[in-house]
């Protein structure tokens, strides 16, 4: 697969529209996944997710197969995201779904639900950087440690230590909610 990704990229870098096409419909779901696990929100994660394939177009030339292209990918969306956020952070923004809840059956049940995940989203985006990200690129797009440690340019052993670090941080933060039943 990788050799068909190298193939693809190094069409789109001579403008081939219907190989970078391909390359979209390969990984749109997955890039898409990735921002939805940072942002939180849908539409958020759908305009980074466009944003993303817009940079992996301009950037195609720069694809030097010197890792994997998925790799490559990765440390374009990470990096997408974590811009995104910081941006975030500082106008302090709170989406419109945040405050609107759904209507209709099972409101009450949608809420909690909501609100569960709320917490857990929470949780993470308070870890630090590097733990977020290792955990993220784990357990929810389930990257082996060897490609995480490729993506985020550490050791194995790094990546290995900051996803221990970052479960139990994520244990400690969420103790109080458990005990509570929130979680």
């Amino acid at each position: 697969m990788n050799e068909i990704d190298e193939k693809l990229i190094a069409d789109a870098a001579k403008g081939d529209a219907e190989a970078f096409e391909r390359l979209v419909k390969r990984y749109q779901r997955q890039v898409l996944s990735t921002a939805y696990r940072y942002v939180g929100d849908t539409t958020t994660a759908e305009d980074l997710t466009q944003e993303v394939f817009i940079k992996v177009w301009e950037k195609a030339g720069s694809f030097k197969g010197r890792s994997k292209f998925t790799t490559w990918l990765y440390r374009i969306v990470v990096n997408h995201c974590l811009n995104y956020q910081e941006r975030r952070k500082r106008r302090k923004l709170v989406g419109l779904n945040e405050l609107v809840p759904d209507e209709g059956p099972g409101i009450e049940e949608k809420i909690e639900k909501r609100r569960k995940a709320q917490v857990v989203r929470e949780a993470v985006a308070e870890l630090p950087e590097r733990q977020r990200i290792a955990l993220i690129l784990s357990r929810f797009e389930g990257y082996s440690y060897a490609e995480i440690a490729k993506i985020m340019k550490v050791s194995v052993s790094s990546v290995e230590s900051l996803i221990f670090r970052a479960k139990d941080n994520l244990r400690k933060q969420l103790t109080p909610f458990r005990e509570k039943g929130i979680v």
